[in-house]
């Protein structure tokens, strides 16, 4: 089922209840997006530096045992964790196809049989998008991206005819799928994994048992782990309160997150 529109309720106004379910567990596994969430989106991702307030508080998390910490990102795994740089942090990239564990883990062993692919459609996408104004292809190696940040408006409609002409030859061969985000269509390889999954695979091998549960992110490629975590405490960046989600609160913008996060910062150093 897609995500409901409903008004959704601010974090921020709620703490008080978050602070009860804390206090029963003790535990946090505190799983976070990158873009969009903990920094801005930016015209280009190269163009991204991490809030000297929000380096410090994930420094600060990482540094209590009874708290996980994961960052689950678009980005591939390299390029969060050079952006990150924090050991005791889990990182996984594209989309949770790339997870850390106790040592770098790709989860998905058969996704690295479509490396190929990606690397064959971002080089035919590179060719016929020359046509169109701002637009250009992020290959990760396992997924790629097609940014379109900086289009004009008028050539959106060019973009994703050539994008779909493209896409279709490997989509008839079940090797790719399309996912839409903020100014992005996202090329992942045809197979049975996202990041609610992820987050499940970590909830089961790394991150602590029985625990508070937190997830926020701003994309359509976060529902999927809103949906798996159905029961925790997740959190849409959004606009506005009737987001269509499945995340039970929201946020406006990454100030906002930083702000929860100095929260639970506070509130964790005293379970």
């Amino acid at each position: 089922m897609p995500p409901e529109k409903r008004k959704l309720k601010k974090v921020l106004d709620d703490l008080d209840t978050i602070e009860t379910q804390l206090l029963k567990r003790k535990n946090v596994n505190l799983f976070l997006d990158f873009d969009g969430t903990l920094v801005p989106i930016a015209q280009s991702p190269d163009n991204v530096t991490v809030p000297h307030e929000v380096y410090s508080i994930l420094e600060k998390l990482r540094g209590y045992d009874h708290v996980f910490v994961a960052i689950i990102t678009g980005r591939s795994f390299d390029n969060i964790k050079k952006i990150i740089n924090l050991r005791g942090i889990h990182y996984a990239g594209n989309h949770g196809l790339e997870i850390s564990g106790v040592k770098r883990t790709e989860i998905v062993p058969n996704a690295s049989q479509v490396v190929r692919s990606i690397r064959k459609i971002s080089d035919d996408l590179n060719k016929v998008l020359l046509t169109v104004p701002g637009a250009w292809v992020e290959n990760k190696s396992l997924t790629a991206s097609v940014h379109y940040r900086t289009v004009p408006t008028s050539h959106i409609p060019e973009l994703n005819r050539l994008v779909g002409e493209i896409a279709s030859r490997y989509i008839d061969r079940g090797l790719i799928k399309l996912k839409r985000g903020i100014k992005v269509i996202e090329i992942h390889p045809k197979i049975e994994w996202h990041r609610g999954k992820a987050i499940r695979w970590m909830q089961k091998n790394i991150a602590h048992k029985r625990a508070t549960n937190i997830y926020i992110g701003d994309d359509e490629t976060d529902e999927d782990a809103f949906k798996a975590l159905n029961s925790a405490i997740t959190v849409r960046v959004a606009r506005d309160a009737r987001v269509k989600t499945e995340a039970h609160y929201y946020v406006n913008n990454p100030i906002e997150v930083r702000f929860f996060l100095q929260w639970l910062l506070d509130k964790v150093a005293t379970l």
